[in-house]
Parts: C-alpha cells; structure tokens; sequence
C-alpha cells in the first residue's frame, strides 16, 4: 500500500480538507519512507512503485493547494527543510503556469465582456 498512484488519478484519494492534509503529513512525519528494493518479475532490482513519502506527498500538496499554501502548511508542519530541490522548482513551474492561467483567463473575459458591450448597442 505504499504506492503513490493510490492517491492519483480519477479514482486516487486526495485529501481534501486542511486537516486531512496535516494528519497526513503528520504521519509521514512518524514514517520510515526509505522501502528497500524489491526484486521485480524479470529478476532485476527496482524501487518498486513510487513510494508515499514526504517529498511526493508535499508534491501533490502543492498541486492540489498551490505552491504557496502548500509551502505554508508544510513550514507549519516542520517539514519544509526535508523537501529537494525538484520540489522548489515543481513549486516554481506551478506559480509560472497559475499566472499563465490567470492571464488566460482575464484575456477571454475582456473579450466577451466586448463582444457583450457591442451587441447591446
């Protein structure tokens, strides 16, 4: 059950309140997330499926809530200091893609607030 695609996807569970979110961190908090390598089918070593582990949950945190709410709730939680750099840079391609969105988004309502406008007079 340690497998991080159990909680992606359409029928993943992602938690959904804050507090959801801090016992689950509070539990990795309590967690080993170091698996040893288990031996696949074919004989080779892998690490088995993506594990559940701070780094990857805090990941789906900040997906989830935002880079910024997630970095919040993590500081909150002391575990702001065990994250990598991929998290900081998954943080900053997700802050470049919310103002990509926002612009997106504020474009498309200015031209139907136009369209509107013209077809009133």
């Amino acid at each position: 059950l340690n497998d991080v695609s159990l909680m992606e996807g359409d029928n993943g569970w992602i938690p959904e309140t804050l507090e959801e979110w801090k016992l689950l961190l509070h539990l990795l908090q309590n967690k080993n997330t170091r698996p040893a390598p288990q031996e696949s089918l074919n004989g080779s070593l892998s690490d088995g499926p993506t594990p559940i582990n701070v780094e990857n949950v805090a990941l789906l945190l900040a997906k989830a809530m935002g880079p910024d709410r997630a970095w919040s709730l993590l500081q909150e939680c002391g575990l702001a200091l065990e994250l990598s750099e991929k998290f900081t840079r998954t943080c900053d391609i997700l802050r470049i893609a919310e103002r990509r969105q926002r612009a997106l988004i504020q474009g498309m309502l200015e031209k139907c607030d136009r369209f509107l406008w013209s077809q009133q007079a």
